[in-house]
């Protein structure tokens, strides 16, 4: 009997082990992760673009592959803080991996609107600079082509489920996009670069496109999802992007 006991007693720290190298060490890292993403959620109300985008990375890598959806919520996360950056090549890499990330689809709608409105913009603003810079037409034309896609996905699909606000909102950045491609050069230069564009500025941007274009393959652009067509939007208004609107 007493050979049993001190079986048990020295068995009784298995447990604990097993805990401290399994599920114990998933919990470690959430809790990691989620006093980054915090640190990094404050520093972005802070505008401290830079430190919260080296925390989301902290964070994603703590949670790894084994949360899918917390994983594609850091990987929007990163695009946000790269894009106000500046980086608008680095924010449409990530972008791309987001939408075209298997579980993208299954993500909740709030999440998939976010995503679609934040690449639409990226895509605009990319599109305004690069006609500032002189860059070939085919190269500004993608990118004002991109933001109208987006807006145009986004308008169709909430105007469908009954969102009738967020409709109209969309309504208006897709003729802001469309609007980008008629004007004339001239027309806008005549309009004050937004404060959200104005971190592309001055980085080079035309000449960035013109390698990433190389590198997918000329005439190759990124996926923008399921129902987009190619055909022009009729119309273009002024409300959305105003001149001197933040971001």
């Amino acid at each position: 009997m007493k050979k049993y006991l001190v079986l048990l007693w020295l068995l009784l720290p298995l447990p604990v082990v097993v805990l401290h190298f399994g599920r114990g060490q998933q919990w470690l890292a959430r809790d990691k992760a989620h006093s980054f993403i915090v640190q990094a959620q404050t520093l972005e109300q802070q505008q401290n673009w830079q430190q919260a985008d080296r925390l989301y990375r902290d964070a994603a890598k703590c949670v790894g592959s084994g949360e899918p959806e917390v994983k594609l919520r850091l990987d929007l996360a990163q695009v946000r803080t790269r894009y106000r950056q500046g980086d608008a090549v680095a924010a449409m890499d990530q972008m791309d991996k987001v939408v075209n990330d298997t579980g993208f689809s299954a993500m909740p709608v709030e999440f998939r609107r976010d995503a679609r409105e934040l690449a639409g913009r990226i895509h605009y603003y990319a599109g305004w600079v690069m006609r500032l810079e002189g860059a070939r037409r085919e190269l500004w034309m993608e990118e004002a082509e991109l933001a109208r896609q987006n807006f145009r996905l986004l308008t169709e699909q909430s105007s469908g489920e009954g969102a009738k606000d967020y409709a109209v909102t969309q309504q208006e950045n897709l003729e802001a996009a469309v609007l980008l491609q008629r004007m004339s050069l001239y027309e806008l230069m005549a309009k004050p670069l937004p404060e959200e564009g104005q971190q592309m500025g001055a980085q080079g941007l035309s000449e960035q496109m013109g390698k990433r274009r190389g590198q997918r393959g000329k005439g190759k652009q990124p996926g923008i999802g399921e129902g987009e067509e190619n055909e022009p939007a009729p119309g273009a208004g002024t409300q959305r992007f105003q001149p001197g609107e933040g971001s």
